[in-house]
């Protein structure tokens, strides 16, 4: 009887402590552990002995490893699923940074400085009334994954995609130093990489407008925001508020890319240009906006033509490319 009690007492403890590993691996566990269990039990109620204890002891010990294993097992799975959705809005070297110090994550509520970027596509809802619906969304899905490869890779953070925008966030939901001069750099990338897209053959055929940026810096409130079902790590601010403003104040300017006066004075001044004062809803005063200054390089129209051969395996070294090779005359953004 004490054999008896001892085997259940450990199937219950390995049990319960399976109970956080995902289903799957719970009902394995409970199912190795079970029969170790039984037979365990039958064992000792029909033999006697030292022999028997000895093996019923044996029996205990393997149904343990192997719930062991199978609960680490499921733990890893768990945790690359996890490492996986994390790596899709934030750079890989964000993501293990987090996972070795888990008190760098923090998406209860904080007030930190952030630089917010948003984009948009040009003439977007007039180009759903006559593009072909699979098409549109084939040439969406790349154009996504484009963008989103540049902004994680320039350190940035995917907010959310909504229609055929992309909400992005600066320095959350971890510290990212020079986070304005970064947002900046990423911008341009984004720009550039966008003009590339939009005339290759899958987005002309849809008629892809130009992508149209706007970004700040300021304080923010961040952390999950939404219902228990649903969390949405996001930003409220004024900050947020008002690169969604100039983003929207490109079609005015005629520019691609407007940079509110915080981000732009965190920056190299000669790297930038005044485009304007601009007023803003929820502001009263004036505001100078900015774009980047594009260098005088030559003109060499090959190397939009390798820039578009670069696309297809890697997406930043085509940006980068298109922004060396730009010709002269492009001295707008």
């Amino acid at each position: 009887m004490g054999d008896m009690k001892r085997t259940l007492r450990a199937g219950f403890a390995v049990v319960a402590g399976a109970a956080l590993s995902p289903r799957i691996g719970a009902v394995l566990m409970a199912g190795v552990l079970l029969s170790g269990c039984s037979v365990s039990v039958v064992l000792s109620t029909l033999t006697a002995g030292s022999g028997a204890r000895l093996l019923c002891v044996l029996i205990e010990t393997t149904a343990f490893a192997v719930a062991t294993v199978i609960f680490f097992a499921a733990t890893r799975h768990r945790e690359a699923l996890v490492r996986s959705r994390f790596e899709q809005h934030l750079a890989p070297a964000v993501v293990r940074r987090i996972f070795e110090r888990p008190r760098l994550l923090k998406l209860c509520g904080e007030r930190r400085e952030v630089t917010a970027l948003f984009t948009d596509i040009d003439g977007f809802t007039a180009m759903t009334h006559h593009a072909d619906p699979e098409a549109l969304v084939a040439a969406l899905d790349h154009y996504f994954e484009g963008m989103a490869t540049i902004i994680v890779a320039h350190g940035g953070m995917i907010d959310k995609i909504v229609g055929d925008a992309v909400h992005a966030l600066f320095n959350a939901p971890s510290d990212l130093d020079d986070h304005p001069r970064k947002a900046i750099e990423c911008a341009v990338a984004l720009h550039s990489w966008s003009e590339i897209f939009r005339h290759r053959r899958e987005a002309a055929m849809v008629g892809f407008g130009r992508t149209r940026i706007g970004l700040e810096t300021g304080p923010a409130i961040v952390g999950d925001v939404g219902i228990r079902a649903k969390l949405d790590y996001t930003a409220h601010g004024d900050a947020v508020n008002v690169a969604a403003r100039l983003e929207a104040a490109n079609k005015e300017l005629g520019s691609s890319i407007c940079i509110g006066p915080v981000a732009a004075s965190r920056c190299d001044q000669s790297l930038l240009r005044p485009l304007g004062k601009i007023f803003v809803r929820g502001r009263d005063d004036a505001m100078t906006v900015f774009e980047p200054w594009s260098a005088k390089v030559p003109t060499r129209r090959h190397g939009e033509h390798y820039a578009f051969r670069v696309y297809d395996k890697d997406l930043i070294g085509a940006a980068d490319c298109f922004d060396r090779y730009r010709p002269t005359s492009a001295c707008r953004l």
